[in-house]
Order: structure tokens, then C-alpha cells, then sequence
């Protein structure tokens, strides 16, 4: 009687990682944290073109008190929108 002999299959230990996969929680964090950098980023862009937008506005005006009122609203609107980014950044912390 002849037996048949097969090899059995070798079993390959899956590669482990070298580094341990960060948890879930510190995982969302980070996203959010990136996620809310870059809108902030996007916002303080926005609001540095308004200013130019309205500075530039203001210099072609005619009137002395357009010139004056578009002058104003550029640097509130730079302001409030420095404060607003100055807090947000201090929040993504």
C-alpha cells in the first residue's frame, strides 16, 4: 500500500506593526485638532483679504468720508478677526 505524504502548509505570523496604532480617542483628537487649524487658517485668510479689499477700497474712494468710513471698518474688522483667531488657536492647544 502506498501513503500518501503531503506537506503541511507552513502558517506565516502576520507582520507585526512597529508601533502600536494610536487609540481612538487620541486618534480623534488629532483630527479635530488639524480639522480646526485649518479652518482657523481658512478664516484668517478670509479676513486679511477683506482688509486689503476694503484698505484698497478706501484709497480709491472719493469722498474723505468714505475713505474714512471704509479706513474704520478695515482695521474693526482686523481686530475682531485677529481676537477670534487669537482664541481659537489658544483652544486648539
Amino acid at each position: 500500500m502506498t501513503t500518501a505524504t503531503a506537506k503541511s502548509a507552513r502558517l506565516v505570523d502576520a507582520a507585526k506593526p512597529v508601533m502600536e496604532p494610536e487609540d481612538r480617542r487620541r486618534r480623534t483628537r488629532r483630527v479635530g485638532r488639524e480639522v480646526g487649524t485649518l479652518a482657523v487658517n481658512v478664516y484668517e485668510r478670509g479676513i486679511d483679504d477683506i482688509v486689503a479689499f476694503e484698505k484698497d477700497a478706501a484709497k480709491i474712494a472719493r469722498y474723505p468720508w468714505m475713505k474714512s468710513a471704509l479706513t474704520m471698518s478695515a482695521e474693526l474688522i482686523g481686530e475682531v478677526g485677529a481676537a477670534y483667531v487669537k482664541t481659537a488657536r489658544q483652544v486648539l492647544r
